[in-house]
């Protein structure tokens, strides 16, 4: 037997090829990398620039609403333009006319300034349509511009029902009447604002540091993943070429096994591969946990024994054209919990055309998927707070007046007539509102909780307390199994008595014709938790998703507030309270609160 001995000259060829390969792959994944953080990139310019429109349309109703007084006599242009522009992402607000000069600004200093040059207007031609531009000005972060003119009155906007004491400005669009309370424009160039002919430019920057800091941190994350597929590649095609016997690549092939396999293991997303008669050979240790499977158990045995119906759905929709499928998919572990994850299945073939498997690749969204939800549910929240605050502090004050005067009204009448009822039904209602808008102001400002060390025993004993004539007047026995040996917590009692007197007096609503409210607590050691059951009607799933929305209720003379009073109060103490509901079956709500120092509240 003859052996063929190994040259120089083929190892440098093997070299080079493995050299020019991983040059390729680089290449490929910069691409991909770039490629990613450009359309990373076109998607933030985009939602800013829609985000910016959304305010420009928003600002001008508000100056409409202005100009019509239905903001009160109180209320200036001004005063809309500082309001809006203190939310934290808005850098500033500005009406320019067109030669660039501030006509009214969040900051009445910057009036009378030049914002910009003419011929920077002229360059922006702005018109009807809204147009964006990133812009550095010095002293302030980088800021995402949105412009167009502006547009506070539409054509065919007035009606015959505006309030008396109105003046006239000028004409509009299309030769039509333009109104404004009088004082609404004060100190600001109002026939410049309104002028038809030269319609100033609405000017809102918008701080894009904190968009761009998290596209960096994607794209560095995106860098990172792309260095690991890539050394997992050069792992392979270091290991073809570097076959010279069998004995030699089946030493290095088991070592680029245990290499990969480590790599896969220390990934941070979950890998399953099957071979071709669809039977699990490998599952890491992310797999294995999101969804509820034993490693070790799952080597052999058939996918549809051990994965979910939509993740085999996926192998069906693999096809030659389309190797690669990714969808959303939601499972349910062991526990009941939600899971949602962005699974890809792929195949995997061989050099020679082969099949020799499939591979799933799982990442864990549901965290993601939360803190979506949660910032575009407090984004919506603060804005329809900053709102509803200063509509609220505008209405309380004649609300005081009202109800002094029917007191007065009342007290000429004689005792059962008719006036006297009618002056005290409008005492009873002005205090319902008023009711209404102290509870708007409860969720509307920020929490400031005055917390000291608590006995809860207590606390939840002189609570029950003020209910149970309410109770007894309905026909509802109180139970409770309070734990009176409970140590003392850090918290705000009075706002955690009002949070359980919600919810007392909702479940005694709840329970029209009699029942049992039942009260329980008990120290887990890292917190208390609070348990309130009553047997009243209970909820259907459709209700139960929205009970914590604020002004969503199911009586006739609710505010819808109570609720969102309650999860606002708990979570300001770093709790949190969940319930479970059957119709015609009872409610019963959860509350846990922890124990924490002080300084972990203020935070």
């Amino acid at each position: 037997m003859i052996l063929k001995k190994f040259t120089p000259h083929r190892a440098v060829i093997s070299s080079w090829i493995v050299i020019g390969m991983s040059l390729i792959m680089v290449a490929a994944v910069s691409v991909l990398a770039v490629f990613n953080y450009n359309r990373q990139k076109t998607g933030m310019q985009q939602m800013l620039n829609e985000k910016g429109a959304a305010l420009i349309k928003s600002f001008e109703a508000g100056t409409r609403t202005g100009m019509m007084g239905r903001f009160g006599a109180e209320s200036r242009l001004q005063t809309l333009l500082s309001e809006t522009a203190s939310q934290e992402d808005i850098l500033y607000i500005a009406l320019v006319d067109i030669s660039g000069r501030v006509l009214a600004h969040n900051d009445p200093d910057y009036i009378g300034q030049q914002f910009t040059s003419p011929h920077t207007m002229k360059y922006l031609a702005p018109a009807e349509k809204t147009s964006w531009r990133t812009i550095d000005r010095e002293g302030m972060p980088v800021s995402f511009e949105v412009y167009r003119k502006f547009l506070p009155v539409l054509s065919g906007s007035r009606t015959p029902k505006m309030r008396e004491g109105m003046r006239m400005n000028m004409r509009g669009p299309d030769n039509e009447t333009i109104w404004c309370q009088p004082g609404w424009m004060e100190g600001l160039p109002q026939d410049r604002i309104l002028d038809p002919e030269e319609r100033p430019v609405i000017f809102i920057g918008m701080d894009a540091s904190p968009y761009a800091e998290a596209m960096r941190e994607d794209f560095r994350a995106t860098l990172m993943t792309s260095a690991i597929i890539l050394l997992l590649g050069m792992a392979g095609i270091v290991s073809l070429f570097w076959a010279q016997s069998y004995t030699r690549s089946k030493k290095l092939l088991r070592d680029s096994r245990a290499f990969a396999a480590e790599m896969v293991a220390s990934l941070p997303e979950g890998i399953i591969v099957t071979e071709p008669g669809r039977t699990v050979t490998f599952v890491n240790p992310i797999a294995a946990d999101m969804l509820d499977l034993d490693s070790m158990e799952s080597m052999g045995k058939p996918t549809t024994a051990i994965l979910p119906a939509s993740m085999n759905d996926l192998l069906e929709a693999i096809t030659a054209e389309q190797r690669v499928v990714e969808r959303e998919l939601s499972f349910t572990n062991r526990e009941g919990s939600e899971l949602t994850a962005a699974v890809s299945a792929t195949n995997i073939i061989s050099e020679d055309g082969d099949f020799v498997g499939t591979m799933f690749i799982l990442r864990d969204l549901t965290q993601v998927r939360r803190l979506q939800a949660t910032v575009q549910k407090q984004e919506k929240l603060a804005a329809i707070g900053n709102l509803a605050a200063g509509v609220a502090h505008e209405v309380r004050n004649p609300l005081s007046s009202i109800k002094g005067y029917a007191t007065y009204f009342a007290s000429l009448f004689e005792h059962d007539s008719e006036k006297k009822k009618a002056a005290e039904v409008m005492i009873t209602e002005v205090e319902r509102l008023n009711r209404v808008i102290s509870e708007l102001l409860e969720i509307s400002r920020p929490s400031d909780l005055k917390c000291r060390e608590t006995d809860l025993s207590f606390l939840l004993n002189s609570s029950i307390r003020l209910v149970r004539q309410d109770a007894d007047a309905g026909g509802i026995r109180i139970t409770t199994s309070i734990d009176e040996t409970m140590a003392p917590l850090l918290v705000d009692p009075d706002r955690i008595t009002q949070a359980l007197l919600n919810l007392y007096i909702n479940a005694i609503q709840a329970m029209t014709v009699g029942g049992v409210l039942s009260i329980s607590s008990r120290d887990q050691g890292s917190g208390i938790t609070i348990t309130i059951t009553d047997t009243g009607t209970g909820m259907s799933e459709d209700t139960g998703n929205k009970i914590f929305d604020p002004y969503f209720t199911t009586k006739n003379t609710g505010t819808g507030l109570g609720l969102a009073v309650v999860r606002k109060v708990v979570e300001a103490h770093n709790g949190t309270v969940e319930f479970t509901s059957r119709e015609n079956h009872g409610t019963t709500f959860t509350i846990f609160l922890p124990r924490q120092r002080k300084q972990d509240i203020a935070e």
